[in-house]
């Protein structure tokens, strides 16, 4: 509400003093409240400035993908200049690198200045921009008549043989890998040239990029089953190795209980059946429950054995 400066001029003389006195208690009880919740509010705010720039991102890299996608395409580039489109085109790119990419910039700086409010202007500005240069892009394309699919599907064979790349990697790392592998992902990796890739897409040949992209996937295929049957022939001998163990204890164990009928039929019973179960297991490729029925009829004979030591020393009493 506004006073007059005579009044204004009356209470400055009279309570001046009170007046600071009261206003200094108000402030010192309220110093406290205001720090916290200064700090909660800044808390709140680093928080939604974060978020928005991480969805400004992943924005900004989808609007990216779309112009490099076009621009990379001579067949597109042309079939826009045709349709007197190219211009609009420019006008869009230009408008998202100067102003998306730049408005996105900002905020990643502000966010870094501790400045969140300023982050999340210009984040949502950034995401404004690049809505619309998508709206734009489409329209052109739809325009100008360029099948939008084609291009996307042409990306996506650039990612998959990426991905497939990443794959002959991995694998190469395994230990003693054997040159019959290596031979095949050697070869592999010829059909996945990537900057041929683009150019052969660039040049509208998707069906001859995806042939390259379906043999090397054919050739790591390959590389897998080999390696899937080397592991099941380790795994094999492994089993069979630990089986034949089993039996020399069986046998050794058979020895001893001469006379012992109880112990002899809870051997055959606990301990050798088990193995030939654990074998049926082993042909059908059941490897991890093979090597169970194993570890099972270990430790039955285990505590066959402890009763065998005990009927020894009750046969000497």
């Amino acid at each position: 509400m506004w006073r007059s400066n005579v009044v204004g001029n009356e209470w400055k003389g009279k309570g001046k003093h009170l007046g600071a006195a009261l206003l200094t208690l108000v402030m010192l009880s309220l110093v406290p409240v205001s720090v916290s919740y200064a700090q909660n509010l800044n808390g709140n705010m680093q928080k939604k400035a974060e978020k928005l720039i991480d969805v400004a991102d992943s924005a900004s890299d989808k609007v990216e993908n779309l112009i490099a996608l076009i621009y990379s395409n001579q067949t597109a580039i042309h079939t826009i200049t045709v349709a007197g489109l190219f211009d609009e085109l420019e006008a869009n790119r230009s408008l998202f690198e100067t102003w998306g990419l730049g408005n996105l910039t900002d905020a990643h700086n502000a966010l870094e200045e501790g400045i969140f409010t300023e982050a999340i202007a210009n984040a949502t500005q950034s995401l404004s921009i690049g809505r619309e240069v998508i709206k734009a892009l489409n329209n052109i394309l739809a325009d100008s008549e360029v099948e939008r699919g084609r291009l996307v599907y042409g990306q996506g064979l650039i990612e998959a043989m990426k991905r497939a790349l990443n794959k002959i990697e991995r694998l190469r790392e395994i230990p003693e890998l054997p040159e019959d592998i290596q031979d095949l992902l050697n070869e592999s990796e010829t059909y996945l040239n990537i900057e041929e890739a683009r150019i052969w897409l660039s040049q509208g040949r998707v069906n001859e990029t995806a042939h390259n992209k379906t043999q090397a996937n054919k050739l790591i295929s390959e590389a897998h089953r080999y390696l899937k049957e080397m592991a099941k022939q380790q795994n094999t001998r492994r089993i069979q190795n630990y089986m034949r163990i089993m039996e020399k204890f069986c046998n050794r164990a058979e020895e001893e209980l001469q006379g012992a009928e109880q112990l002899q039929a809870r051997l055959q019973n606990e301990v050798r059946n088990i193995i030939q179960l654990a074998q049926g297991d082993l042909e059908d490729g059941n490897y991890e429950d093979a090597l169970a029925k194993l570890v099972e009829a270990r430790i039955s004979l285990r505590h066959v054995e402890r009763e065998i030591k005990q009927h020894k020393r009750s046969g000497k009493r």
